[in-house]
């Protein structure tokens, strides 16, 4: 018994982490494009999230270290961006090309509290909810693995009709198993299914590919 006591040892605690690095790690596990940057659009830091859609250069790309949009409309961005680190002004911008869209707010972004002219840029999700975060929906609910993916086409505004297509399956099956997911959902509708993806918390796909690295640290101007 003695010896049990003696041999008893007081875990370890956990080696602390820097705030900074603590930080910059949440920012990654939101589902959310997140961007840092100057007056001039000079990037400090950019999430994972943002980091997906800058190297899509679909809308928005960065272009020697400065945000940019693709296309037409980069003056608005640069006026959005001045009026905010300046004035303390707030901007929604919608983009649009080639059929794809994006809606943008920039908003002036105090870091460290040390005043700087900094701008805070976020980016528009592009689907109610994630990957990771619409499987642990209809976990949740307990969706079967056919429900799960007729409700991921729905969240991804995939028709009935081509969603039954893509699947080989029958019309009448793809409704059938909409109404099975409503009911499991409490939603009167298809829209009803789409705000309940919408209330999912943005949590990042657990899946991180074809990200640059992230930028060491938040840096104030």
């Amino acid at each position: 018994m003695m010896n049990a006591v003696l041999a008893y040892r007081e875990p370890r605690p956990a080696p602390a982490v820097a705030p900074a690095a603590l930080a910059l790690a949440l920012l990654d596990e939101i589902d959310c494009g997140l961007i840092v940057c100057d007056a001039l659009g000079r990037i400090t830091h950019a999430n994972r999230a943002a980091q997906r859609e800058l190297a899509a250069a679909q809308l928005l790309a960065e272009v020697d270290d400065r945000l940019c949009r693709v296309g037409a409309g980069q003056a608005e961005l640069e006026e959005a961006l001045r009026l905010a680190a300046q004035r303390g002004r707030r901007h929604l911008l919608r983009i649009d090309r080639g059929g794809d869209r994006l809606l943008v707010s920039v908003m002036p972004f105090e870091v460290g509290g040390h005043g700087a002219a900094q701008v805070l840029v976020m980016l528009g999700r592009r689907h109610p909810c994630s990957d990771l975060g619409l499987e642990m929906l209809a976990s949740s609910y307990g969706l079967t693995l056919s429900e799960r993916r007729v409700l991921a086409g729905l969240v991804r505004a995939v028709a009935p009709r081509q969603i039954a297509a893509d699947h080989g399956v029958a019309l009448s099956t793809v409704r059938t198993q909409i109404s099975s997911i409503r009911a499991k959902l409490g939603a009167g509708n298809i829209e009803g299914l789409l705000l309940r993806a919408a209330e999912v918390p943005p949590v990042a796909s657990a899946l991180r590919m074809g990200c640059s690295a992230p930028r060491p640290e938040l840096r104030a101007a």
